[in-house]
């Protein structure tokens, strides 16, 4: 099995690279025959991880932010033989929690050595840019439209000082004091849904949001569900009062809260509206987002 470990330095803010030495003495020690490349850059690891022609598996050596990059450009490579696998030095393991990956180092490293490989669900996101482009991406957990843009930057910003919880906390309080609502036109399978005064949509994979945020969908990793998640019609004091439920995840079952079951989700609005997925701002609508059952080959996941 050969490897490539696709490193981050700046992975919880710098205080990741102390797992490395831990990781690739194991690894030596296991004969593994392994190679490690630092990212330098945004988009660094989707690169590499797309050109990775001469290797088994890419193992994401970061927080979600790397997952996600690593996933894209394997993805993006279309060669469905490579498998990916993560050695997670993060703050917010919601990729690794809902596939069951360690993120205790040890138990993480003895996972990628185990050689268990399952397909997992994918999403595609193709999206605009802001500038009148559009691109295509994919993401393992969930988008959101609304607030959530806000919330990772600010989130992103704090998280160093404040950590994790209540960094996203203090964000999305913020967000909450500072959102206007949107008329967005939504397709659901090819079903059409106008929605006015929409505070939040999530498009969700993994019911896990991000630091300790979740929503009670019944959802595996590998079971073809996509959801659709749309909050409209609070008001500001509404949804400040509601927060607690996006932490126990009985937001799902509040009124003016729309869950779908769906493979395809497609959004436009005639307002600029900012959209985030895996935990980072990524442009804006229109989007068309399509379920790809069991595209990733995932190593050391244990969902079954």
């Amino acid at each position: 099995m050969r490897l490539l470990l696709i490193k981050n330095p700046g992975s919880r803010a710098g205080r990741g690279k102390r797992l490395w030495d831990l990781w690739e003495a194991g690894l030596r020690g296991a004969g593994a025959a392994y190679r490690g490349v630092e990212t330098t850059h945004v988009g660094h690891a989707r690169q590499l991880a797309q050109a990775a022609d001469d290797v088994d598996v890419v193992v994401a050596v970061g927080g979600d932010g790397t997952v996600n990059e690593v996933l894209d450009g394997l993805i993006q490579s279309g060669d469905p033989t490579r498998a990916m696998g993560v050695l997670y030095s993060g703050t917010s393991p919601d990729f690794c929690r809902f596939h069951r990956i360690p993120t205790d180092p040890e138990q993480a490293l003895r996972a990628l050595l185990s050689g268990h490989v399952r397909g997992v669900d994918v999403v595609r996101i193709a999206h605009g840019t802001g500038d009148g482009e559009q691109t295509v991406s994919h993401f393992g957990c969930s988008c959101s439209l609304g607030m959530g843009a806000a919330v990772a930057r600010m989130a992103n910003r704090s998280r160093w000082l404040l950590g994790d919880t209540l960094g996203t906390a203090q964000a999305v309080v913020r967000a909450v004091l500072a959102h206007r609502t949107h008329s967005i036109d939504f397709a659901l399978d090819g079903d059409k849904l106008t929605l006015t005064q929409v505070n939040h949509v999530f498009v969700v994979k993994n019911p896990f949001i991000a630091s300790g945020l979740k929503l009670d969908l019944e959802i595996a990793p590998d079971d073809g569900r996509l959801y659709f998640v749309g909050i409209h019609g609070f008001g500001r004091a509404q949804l400040l009062r509601s927060l607690p439920r996006f932490y126990d995840g009985t937001i799902t079952s509040t009124e003016n809260v729309i869950v779908r079951e769906c493979s395809r989700v497609g959004a436009s609005c005639s307002r600029p509206v900012g959209l985030e997925f895996d935990g980072d701002p990524r442009g804006c609508l229109p989007i068309d987002v399509a379920l790809l059952p069991k595209a990733l080959k995932l190593i050391g996941s244990d969902h079954g």
